[in-house]
């Protein structure tokens, strides 16, 4: 549509068009409509709206993606470099020149010898770039530093070592479409819209839900909250935070002791039950129950009802996975769908076929037997200097890396790229990680605005955003279901002066002369490759060739891609294994420690006696989307939400201002009475506030709110193999803020 508007003084053309994309304010890839509208050349985002014509996601969207014309038209996004002045503050400067500054000082600093004291971080927009980890990497092997960090180890790392200890199933987890029973732990997919194979699916999941349980579905949910995922359910545990261990041993117990596995996937496939058996053995339900304050009848019902159903998976969140023994949950868990045979069989069809825009073009048979644990690749990575801790299929400990950074000698990293993350108010212990920031001698920040990283970083570099470029949602390909398919061109024309997470990679290494080795083919200095083809060099045996998934539009299903399960090697011999090294031990310490946090420093079980864990916000996704007015109203703030009856134990108010008190630090925030939360439990969102100093909200109003991050503490307490230290079930104390005027 055109219309042109005449007046004396201006001539004034305005069109508009609709492109299908899909969104990635978030991991979900919903497919989605952007109206674009230009005037007199300048383009801008209209309505934003889901996909009505998606055989997947039926028009579905969230709120957040349906605010990306405000994140892409921001007043304080960037729009050219900026360098920091040695007084302090930034002076703008073009991005070409912060480039050959930056692959400048990075020369000096690889020039020692040590590509090690290069380091990135990427965070979780850099999951939302489907060419972003495959160029870091290459880029980092091309410096020889293994130093890439990611936000997979500060959220979900127990999800890399299970399947190295437990071992896994070549055919993937029972599909969620078909199960009988979900358990689901410590997550709130209605919100968060993060599914997991096997889990609730993140595809419209309130929909999707409901669909389920009219079909039958059965649902637990383990949560110290009434979620609203939880209020679905046909059984809530609503378990003491950092007690979801006990609360899984014993289940587990119940499981063993009345025979419900699945004693022929067991005879064939697994190894360890009996050394399982007497690990759970010391469990009794009365112990249980105490610990958890779950009722024993319903520990034993919930117990029942999983390993009754046919089909159905066990699955975990981000919650227990930060919290004291996150490993062992996550473990747990898997024993859970282990001794149940919780896996498709030979003749049914793969959750998601191995990836159809993956790195293999060919369909890879899948079969129904086990991929033996591999727990020698737990350290088979490169070591940190720090706390005997070593990468895990190539994921390095990012809570080690501010000790990386200030720890002297051999190996020290003196220069990061911060891209698509924001350390400031992602990473635990936020104290020492401002510290490690300031003492960097180089540190980058590729970002939209100057956020709390952005301000500590010598160079911001304006970065690119999701409308801006190509893309394919590999993140996710994995996790669906269906063969579906979803390319997406770029629907603004990216402006000038701005680079994408890739392409800050591409532009630094043709400025320091390497070459970049991409599974589709090298990149040298000297090529000026475009966003499509470098997501090609990325991707190059997509099962889907390229020059159809760009002639398409929106996404769509490809049923002929669709894999079937198929039998079992005759001599296949690997078996999972339940019980590895040193799970029994903590098992045992489990049981013996009526309080798992003796380790953490400072830890005053009279004081801080109760348990902050963290929350989902619908309307922000970790830091991002607060900067958005309409999307920040929703929430206000990180508020501490905790149950009325602790409230009025801690002599507050519904709206006053606390202080949330941990063995390591202090934030400020604004408590609400909160029904929905078991007595005992704080709950906040993640990733709130800025830096110390200038976070704490004003009296009113509160908009706010400051981060949890700040209450962790990197060097006590933490997991021995991911070295991530508490996060949630932190203990705390409540204190009124006028004890302290």
């Amino acid at each position: 549509m055109t219309t042109t508007s005449d007046t004396a003084a201006t001539t004034t053309t305005t069109s508009s068009t609709t492109a299908r994309s899909f969104c990635r304010f978030c991991h979900a890839a919903c497919p989605i409509e952007v109206e674009v509208e230009v005037l007199d050349g300048a383009e801008r985002v209209g309505a934003v709206r889901g996909d009505l014509a998606d055989p997947l996601f039926g028009g579905y969207t969230c709120i957040k993606g349906r605010h990306l014309g405000d994140q892409h038209h921001h007043p304080e996004r960037l729009r050219t470099a900026l360098r920091r002045r040695p007084g302090g503050g930034f002076d703008e400067i073009p991005t070409d020149v912060a480039l050959d500054e930056i692959a400048e000082r990075l020369a000096a600093v690889l020039a020692d010898g040590d590509g090690r004291a290069v380091a990135s971080y990427c965070g979780t927009a850099t999951f939302q770039n489907a060419a972003a980890h495959p160029v870091a990497r290459a880029f980092h092997a091309a410096i020889g530093s293994p130093s890439m960090y990611t936000s997979i180890t500060i959220d979900q790392p127990a999800k890399l070592v299970t399947p190295l200890r437990l071992g896994t199933w070549a055919a993937g987890p029972q599909p969620w479409s078909t199960a009988d029973v979900s358990l689901v732990v410590g997550t709130n997919v209605v919100v968060s819209m993060l599914g997991l194979p096997g889990g609730p699916t993140f595809v419209n999941p309130l929909a999707s839900l409901r669909a389920a349980k009219r079909r039958g579905l059965r649902l637990i949910v383990i949560d110290p909250r009434r979620t609203e995922t939880a209020a679905m359910a046909d059984l809530h545990l609503q378990v003491r935070p950092g007690e979801d261990p006990t609360l899984l041993a014993g289940m587990l117990r119940v499981i063993l002791d009345e025979g419900l596995i699945d004693a022929e996937f067991c005879d064939r496939w697994v190894d360890g039950l009996g050394e399982l058996h007497a690990a759970v053995s010391t469990f009794d339900i009365d112990h249980v129950a105490e610990r958890t304050g779950v009722p024993a009848d319903d520990v034993v019902a919930a117990a029942r009802l999983f390993a009754g159903a046919g089909r159905g998976s066990a699955t975990c969140g981000t919650g227990p996975n930060m919290a004291p023994h996150g490993t062992l949950v996550e473990h747990l868990l898997g024993v859970f769908n282990v001794v149940c045979g919780r896996f498709p069989r030979a003749g049914e069809q793969v959750q998601s076929p191995t990836g159809v825009l993956g790195l293999t073009g060919a369909a890879v048979p899948v079969k129904a037997q086990v991929r033996a644990p591999r727990p020698e690749l737990l350290t088979s990575g490169p070591a940190a200097r720090v706390r005997g801790l070593h990468s895990i299929l190539g994921q390095p400990p990012t809570a080690a890396l501010p000790d990386e950074i200030l720890e002297p000698g051999p190996g020290r990293v003196r220069a990061l790229l911060t891209v698509g993350g924001n350390p400031v108010l992602a990473w635990p212990d936020q104290g020492r990680t401002v510290e490690a920031l300031e003492s960097l001698d180089l540190h980058v920040a590729l970002d939209i605005r100057v956020s709390a990283t952005a301000r500590l970083a010598d160079y911001v570099v304006p970065s690119l955003l999701s409308l801006e470029r190509p893309d394919v949602p590999t993140n996710v390909d994995r996790w669906f279901e269906d063969p579906y398919v979803m390319y997406t061109p770029s629907v603004l024309t990216p402006p000038s002066g701005m680079v994408d997470e890739a392409g800050l990679y591409v532009e630094l290494a043709r400025r320091l002369g390497l070459t970049l080795e991409l599974p589709g083919g090298n990149l040298g200095p000297e090529e000026r490759p475009s966003a499509d083809e470098v997501l090609e060099r990325c991707y190059p045996a997509s099962r889907v060739p390229w020059d159809e998934l760009r002639s398409g539009r929106g996404g769509s299903l490809r049923e002929e891609l669709t894999l079937t399960v198929l039998p079992p090697d005759e001599d296949a011999r690997d078996r999972f294994r339940v019980v590895p090294d040193g799970l029994a031990d903590e098992l045992a310490a489990v049981r013996r420690d009526a309080d798992p946090y003796g380790g953490l420093e400072g830890y005053d079980p009279e004081v801080h006696t109760a348990r902050l864990t963290s929350r989902r916000l619908k309307g922000v996704f970790n830091s991002s989307g607060r900067e958005i007015e309409r999307l920040r109203a929703r929430e206000g703030t990180s508020f501490a939400h905790a149950h009325p009856s602790d409230l009025e134990k801690w002599g507050v108010a519904d709206g006053d201002l606390v202080d949330v008190v941990s063995p390591r630090a202090t934030v400020r925030t604004v408590v609400r009475a909160a029904p929905d939360m078991r007595p005992g439990a704080v709950s906040m969102a993640h990733a709130w506030g800025d830096l110390p100093g200038a976070a704490g909200p004003p009296p009113e109003p509160c908009v706010l709110g400051d981060t949890t991050g700040r209450l962790s503490d990197n060097a006590s307490a933490y997991d021995p193999i991911t070295g991530l230290p508490v996060m949630s079930a932190i203990p705390v104390a409540i204190r009124p803020v006028a004890r302290h005027r």
